[in-house]
């Protein structure tokens, strides 16, 4: 096969792989436009000063949870959603309440770690929707093996009700040597 027909062929592959993930996004029954924000009373102006760290997870990552409280709201209206890296391919993350300064955290999670061939964000959200969606394993109770089915790698929706996170719906990752 000559180099222009390898090259072809990769990129054949690209984009028939990139539209049948999107054509995927789109029969999901779960979208984030499914979970609006409810209308929000007061002023934009109502933001604590800081953030409240009141666990420990909050205080071990204070550096970063407080230079993310002073940007602007990313999740549910206004809430941010500070993420940050815990190893390759491994993220965990807090929802911030700007009016508050409460620092929400899921408890018993440690970490989100990814599967190999698996390219969604491990958080995903929007900041004018109430559904957040993890993709991946948590603390790191993934199968090594990521050429088997992997029972524990996941896509986990969930749902905020503005204390805590409620998981509406889970689904297994895509085996990626399928």
């Amino acid at each position: 096969m000559s180099r222009f027909s390898v090259l072809a062929w990769a990129l054949a592959m690209l984009f028939a792989g990139s539209a049948s993930a999107h054509a995927q996004d789109l029969k999901s029954p779960l979208r984030f436009s499914s979970y609006p924000v409810a209308s929000q009373s007061g002023s934009s102006h109502d933001i604590a000063a800081e953030p409240i760290l009141g666990s420990k997870k909050a205080k071990q990552y204070r550096s970063v949870i407080r230079a993310e409280f002073h940007q602007p709201a990313n999740f549910a209206g206004h809430y941010r959603v500070a993420i940050w890296g815990c190893g390759t391919d491994c993220r965990d993350f807090a929802i911030l309440d700007k009016k508050t300064g409460k620092v929400y955290t899921m408890p018993g999670v440690n970490e989100i770690a990814g599967v190999m061939g698996n390219d969604d964000e491990r958080v995903d959200f929007r900041p004018d929707s109430r559904l957040l969606v993890i993709s991946g394993c948590f603390n790191d109770d993934c199968i090594p093996d990521n050429t088997r089915n992997n029972p524990k790698a996941g896509r986990y929706h969930y749902l905020w009700n503005g204390r805590k996170l409620q998981l509406i719906h889970s689904s297994p990752l895509p085996n990626p040597s399928s």
